[in-house]
């Protein structure tokens, strides 16, 4: 995405004390401000000046970093952010940028500048191509969600449970992978793709999945509409387990500049090649209200309700659930994330092997930690800690798990 020079003109120029004029020898100039970095390395004045020729220079990465320093000393500047935002989309960091022109809105900005930031995260979010990877290094203590307990009741009798079907820990890796590409001359047309592997020593707990789909954004005067079809193929222990069709409707609405509220609809079709009686088409109704708070702080609220169908009321269920997530940075370069989650399953029909009802409620808890000045590339490791509470009225389906995952983000 191209940024003007007088675009580049019009944000410089906001900063206080700052020579608007560009530089007649951008290249002496940066020489001059990297002399001065090194007897004061945290001079905020400098790594401004810094962040600016290297932007000009055609350098946005090494560009991105001066600002980061910056944000690093005080999470709170608002030049620093919004400069390191217009950088990263010039580099096609896309999501990284999407993220802090959000937390630019919880500036009080010029009108001039706020429309311009709207419509930078108008073109992110509709019409420039995007792609994510993640990759997760992840110790559980139970994988398989399976049971602590040592014996069940099936029909009035007990059984004591081995040890291969009871819970117990393994360490693996998680690639995810993300993409969307618009059509040429119509990006409000585009093709999306999502790949996931989760694998974990002995190929037991191995699963796989692609979705492949296609939609269009309708633009609204208030919010944009985006309808998107495809279809998805999942694979469990290196077989076919599932595929069919998917689709999509969501409505975008920002109520206010720091304020966002996203409404779907989706359908899910799930064909079970060897288990027909799972069969079933899983509808969704979901929210995601996203609010920065402050330029430093933001908070991201998900709501949903599924209702799944399958061939045999057994394996049909109704699922409500809410997320909450809190991300906060502190001086120091330091950023944290609190993720509380809370689920309820209801079953419609009678469990075939122990002749009861499921009802079943599951919390998690999770928590993260990464730096933003430890990159490799454009990403920042991320550690994240987590447990999850699974409770059943049958015992069989009742487990409880934590576990630890490092992995890379690219996000701050």
């Amino acid at each position: 995405m191209h940024i003007s020079r007088g675009l580049r003109a019009a944000f410089f120029c906001l900063w206080p004390g700052l020579v608007c004029a560009t530089p007649p020898d951008l290249n002496a100039a940066l020489t001059t401000v990297d002399a001065r970095l090194a007897v004061a390395p945290d001079d905020l004045h400098a790594l401004f000046n810094r962040g600016m020729l290297l932007a000009e220079l055609g350098q946005p990465m090494a560009a991105a970093d001066a600002f980061r320093a910056m944000l690093t000393q005080d999470p709170g500047l608002l030049r620093p952010r919004l400069e390191l935002a217009r950088v990263l989309t010039e580099a096609g960091d896309y999501d990284a940028a999407r993220y802090h022109f959000e937390q630019v809105m919880a500036h009080d900005l010029p009108e001039s500048v706020r429309r311009n930031v709207q419509g930078f995260m108008t073109r992110i979010r509709e019409e420039l191509p995007r792609f994510a990877m993640t990759v997760e290094m992840i110790t559980d203590s139970n994988p398989k969600q399976a049971t602590h307990n040592e014996e069940v009741v099936i029909g009035g009798l007990t059984y004591r449970l081995n040890n291969d079907a009871r819970a117990e820990s393994a360490s693996g890796f998680r690639v995810l992978l993300n993409g969307r590409m618009p059509i040429k001359d119509a990006p409000l047309w585009f093709i999306n793709s999502q790949a996931e592997h989760l694998e974990f020593p002995g190929k037991v707990l191995d699963f796989s999945s692609l979705q492949v789909t296609g939609g269009r954004h309708w633009r609204r005067p208030e919010h944009t509409i985006t309808v998107e079809g495809g279809h998805h193929w999942a694979r469990y222990q290196h077989a076919d387990l599932y595929s069919g069709t998917t689709w999509s409707i969501t409505d975008f609405r920002p109520l206010r500049p720091n304020l966002s509220l996203e409404l779907g609809l989706s359908g899910l079709q799930l064909r079970y090649p060897d288990h027909p009686f799972r069969d079933a088409w899983q509808h969704s109704a979901n929210s995601a209200l996203i609010y920065a708070s402050s330029p430093t702080q933001r908070w991201e609220l998900r709501t949903s309700l599924t209702q799944n169908r399958a061939a045999e009321r057994a394996y049909t269920f109704q699922q409500p659930q809410v997320s909450l997530r809190h991300v906060r940075e502190w001086p120091g370069g330091w950023v944290t994330g609190l993720g509380l989650s809370a689920s309820k399953t209801r079953y419609a029909g009678v469990d075939p092997f122990f002749a009861e009802t499921r009802n079943e409620t599951e919390t998690r808890m999770d928590t993260d930690l990464t730096h933003r000045r430890l990159r490799l590339w454009r990403m920042a490791p991320r550690l994240q800690v987590g447990w999850t509470s699974h409770r059943s009225n049958i015992d069989f389906y009742d487990w409880q798990r934590a576990f630890v995952r490092l992995g890379m983000t690219a996000e701050f």
